[in-house]
């Protein structure tokens, strides 16, 4: 009788989503410690009485998700320690009063998304509960009289999600502790006098999302301890007087989100202690004086998101201590003078998306603590001397997305301590010294301008800027010492910014910069950043590059990396890159460049890499690269060089990788490379057709070397390779060459390990040698994805061309003669199948009695095979590939399929029988040998 006979030492036990319908009474009897049981997702409909009997020291009981739709008298009897019970997401509507008794110890019930009606005294009983959930039950429109009865200790109550239309006088009788009232999501459209009188010791009120459109005078009265009031997204359009009374302990109050078009003086009387008032999103349109009488304490005032047209005088002077006023997203148009004297403890005041038009001498007057002041999207077309008099302590100013076209000296007068300062869009003018009194600036964002250049000295007196952002303007030509006066810059940024020039001494004085950037990087996270000591000009218009325009850039003691890709440069100038002594790569890639003079880098004697792919170079002379003594890494891919006659790459004697690929050279000259300690060489997609014998002497360390897709065609070319004795990798792919010599491959110090021979004209017929004396070479061979039936081992080859007389009558003999030799095979398998009746059979026996009829079978298909392919040598041919591939395809794949069928029931899937015929091979793999290496 007893299920739980032998587990009297259980602590916790779950019979969770086991579609129980019933728990007989004194199931549990003998699980004296258990302290969790869990009972939820089953199909119960009632508990007995006697249930738990003996879960004496039982805290924790789940009974969620059921089909309970009552609770008896004395269902929870023998649960005198039980903590917490959980009756959610039942059925149920009735709970018969003493329901609970037994459970005096209970601290947390949860009866959410039932289907509950209260009726007086149903939690008798339960007097510890300090928190009860009855949300989400759809059947729960009214709070009875007494509904809440018994439960004293009650801290925490949850009627949110409810349909409760109206809170009657004395709905919240008995609850003397309840510190938390959430009634979120009802149907409350009225709050009526003295709604919420009981709760005297409420701290909490959450009354959000209902269709109240009324409070009553006294709606609050006895709640004096609440500090957070939220009855935000209702339908209130009117705050009238007397409110709020009652809430004398009020600190919080969201009043967001509704309908409020008026509010009348002395609505707030009475909260003396309110710090937060949140007005966003309502109707008000005006605010007269008065409006915030009794707010003394205020901190914080919303009012995003409105319709106000105009701030008064006297509007704010109620509330002195107000740090955070919020405007925006208003109509203003008009700021009274002296409507902000009083707020001088304010620190952030946000008037964006208004429509301020002029910003007037001293309209911020009174504002000597504000520290942050948006302005951004407000429709300022002019901006006074003098505007932001009085202003002591700004340090971050958003002018940003105004129609503002020029800056004038005086302009900042009064803020002498701002450190960021935003001035994005439509600025076309920046007068000299129009930044002067800001010495304190760090940040400076003039994004989105008309600027076409930078007048002189207009960073003068910004001693301490460090960033300073000119992305997505107008900006065409940087003139020489630009940046003056700005010694202490580190990021400067030009995003999507179409620079065409550069003049000589542009970054003068730029000592401490760390980068310059014209691209946002993203890392693997998704955060911008920039990278230190990389001068990014990267897809600007550049066209010219004066001589010394980098100066100063490249720090000797720093490893600089100068990006000037995706520009319209032409020509590369002696001395272009004079002041750059630091710079470790440069990258010219994506250009148009055509000429690079002599002597072009002879200052880079720390350059390692240099990139200029993409251009239009067709002539190289050594003297181009003068000077580039560390030189390691050179990329000319995608030009169109013709010739490496002259030896252009000698003085670079520390080169290790060279790219030549995508140019139009035809040959290689004596001594190409001599002396160059190269490692990694590409001239592949040239138009080569042949090599000097000594090309390839004197580069003693190479090991990649790419000549694919070229022209080449003559076999005796590798021996040209001979002298590479260290070569590893080499990429012959898409040449012509019809055979490849491995001999020459296994020549050499360390051999070639990996080769590439696809796309060249290799007859199929030699193919499976080829591969096969790779294998022995212990050289590896790039395999492709190929679809087409010229290939083998995915290496693809050229199929024999055979002839064909025009009539099909000889591909119906072919045809029905494999046919006949296909069903002889048939036979002889079926027969060798039935004849093999004990599997453990020794396997070299079996070999002998009954696969030499298989193995004259296979003869027999090879020759056909042969005779097919040798027919008629008619000059009228027709192009047979497929066909004669099909034909060997059909005989290999049947014979190969049949043949592992029997082999797996002889030998049980661990000997590898191999029949080899001329120069083919055919491998048979059963079990987890069943592919082949390549």
């Amino acid at each position: 009788m007893y299920t739980f006979h032998a587990l009297g030492a259980l602590h916790s036990l779950s019979i969770a989503n086991n579609k129980l319908t019933a728990i007989e009474p004194g199931t549990f009897k003998n699980l004296a410690r258990l302290r969790h049981l869990e009972l939820g997702q089953n199909l119960l409909t009632r508990i007995k009485n006697g249930t738990f009997q003996g879960l004496i020291t039982i805290d924790s009981l789940d009974l969620s998700y059921q089909l309970l739709k009552e609770l008896d008298e004395g269902a929870f009897e023998g649960l005198p320690n039980v903590l917490f019970l959980d009756l959610s997401k039942n059925f149920l509507w009735k709970i018969k009063a003493n329901a609970f008794q037994g459970l005096g110890t209970c601290l947390h019930l949860n009866l959410r998304q039932n289907y509950i009606m209260l009726q007086p005294n149903v939690f008798n009983g339960l007097k510890k509960v300090l928190s009860l959930e009855l949300g989400g039950n759809l059947n729960l429109g009214e709070l009875p009289l007494n509904g809440f009865n018994g439960l004293e200790e009650l801290k925490g109550l949850d009627l949110s999600n409810l349909t409760i239309r109206a809170i009657k006088y004395g709905a919240f009788n008995g609850l003397y502790q309840l510190s938390t009232l959430e009634m979120r999501h009802n149907a409350i459209k009225i709050l009526e006098e003295e709604s919420f009188i009981g709760l005297s010791n409420l701290q909490y009120l959450d009354l959000r999302y209902n269709l109240i459109e009324e409070i009553e005078a006294n709606a609050f009265y006895e709640l004096h301890k609440v500090s957070d009031l939220n009855v935000a997204n209702n339908r209130i359009n009117k705050l009238v007087k007397d409110s709020f009374q009652g809430l004398r302990m009020l600190a919080m109050l969201n009043l967001g989100n509704q309908s409020i078009s008026t509010i009348e003086p002395e609505s707030f009387m009475g909260l003396n202690e309110l710090q937060s008032l949140m007005l966003n999103n309502n109707n008000i349109s005006s605010l007269q004086a008065g409006t915030f009488s009794g707010l003394n304490r205020l901190t914080n005032l919303n009012l995003n998101a409105n319709k106000i047209i105009k701030i008064s005088i006297k509007v704010f002077d109620d509330v002195p201590l107000l740090q955070s006023l919020y405007l925006q997203q208003n109509n203003i148009d008009t700021i009274e003078s002296n409507s902000f004297l009083q707020l001088n403890q304010l620190a952030t005041l946000n008037l964006s998306l208004n429509f301020l038009n002029t910003l007037q001498e001293s309209i911020f007057n009174g504002l000597s603590t504000v520290t942050v002041l948006d302005l951004n999207f407000s429709r300022i077309y002019k901006v006074e001397a003098g505007a932001f008099k009085g202003v002591d302590q700004l340090k971050n100013l958003d002018l940003s997305k105004n129609p503002i076209s020029e800056i004038v000296p005086k302009t900042f007068v009064g803020v002498p301590k701002l450190e960021t300062l935003r001035l994005n869009m439509h600025i076309a003018y920046l007068r000299s010294n129009a930044f002067d009194s800001l010495p304190c600036v760090k940040s400076l964002t003039i994004s989105y301008c008309h600027l076409r250049e930078m007048p002189d000295s207009v960073f003068k007196g910004m001693t301490n800027l460090e960033n300073l952002n000119f992305g997505q303007s107008d900006l065409v030509n940087i003139k020489a010492n630009a940046f003056d006066g700005l010694g202490n810059l580190r990021h400067l940024l030009f995003d999507d910014t179409n620079i065409t020039n550069i003049e000589t001494g542009a970054f003068n004085g730029l000592s401490h910069i760390q980068y310059i950037s014209t691209t946002v990087f993203s890392n693997i996270h998704g955060v911008d950043y920039y990278q230190n000591n990389h001068f990014n000009f990267y897809k600007m218009s550049i066209n010219r590059i004066d001589p010394g325009a980098f100066r100063g850039l490249g720090i000797p003691e720093k490893d600089v990396y100068l990006h000037l890709d995706g520009n319209k440069l032409i020509q590369i100038l002696t001395n272009n890159f004079v002041g750059l002594e630091g710079v470790r790569t440069i990258s010219l890639s994506d250009n148009q460049i055509d000429e690079i003079q002599p002597n072009a880098f002879q200052t880079l004697q720390r350059l390692m890499g240099l990139s200029l792919n993409s251009n239009k170079i067709q002539d190289i002379q050594p003297s181009i690269f003068n000077g580039l003594v560390s030189l390691k890494t050179l990329n000319l891919r995608d030009n169109k060089i013709k010739s490496l006659d002259g030896n252009p790459f000698g003085l670079l004697n520390r080169l290790n990788a060279l790219n030549l690929g995508n140019n139009s050279l035809t040959e290689l000259p004596a001594k190409a490379f001599d002396k160059l300690p190269l490692v990694d060489l590409s001239m592949d997609a040239n138009l080569l057709r042949t090599f000097d014998q000594n090309a390839f002497s004197g580069v003693p360390t190479l090991s990649h070397l790419n000549i694919s897709h070229n022209d080449l065609a003559d076999d005796n070319i590798l021996s040209f390779l001979q002298p590479l004795k260290t070569l590893r990798n080499l990429d012959l792919s898409y040449n012509h060459f019809k055979k490849i010599d491995t001999k020459v491959l296994k020549k050499g110090v360390y051999p070639i390990l990996f080769i590439d021979i696809n796309g060249n004209n290799i007859p199929c017929e030699n193919l499976p040698k080829l591969l096969l004396d790779l294998r022995l070479a212990r050289i590896l061979y790039r395999k492709y994805r190929l679809s087409d039936l010229g290939s083998f081992d995915h290496i693809s080859c050229i199929p024999t061309q055979v002839s064909l007389p025009k009539s099909g009558s000889a591909i119906k003999e072919d045809f029905s003669g494999l046919e006949s030799l296909l069903n002889g095979t048939s036979d002889v398998v079926d027969s060798i199948a039935s004849g093999i009746t004990d599997v453990s059979t020794d396997e070299n026996e079996i070999v002998e009695k009954h696969f030499g009829q298989l193995e004259k079978r296979v003869d027999e298909l090879n020759v056909k095979a042969k005779k097919i392919n040798n027919r008629n040598n008619s000059k009228h041919s027709y192009d047979v590939d497929i066909y004669q591939a099909l034909l060997i395809i059909l005989c290999v794949a049947f014979c190969l399929s049949q043949f592992m069928g029997i082999y797996k029931k002889c030998v049980g899937n661990q000997t590898n029988i191999r029949f080899r015929r001329e120069q083919s091979e055919i491998e048979l793999f059963a079990g987890t040998n069943s592919g082949s290496p390549s």
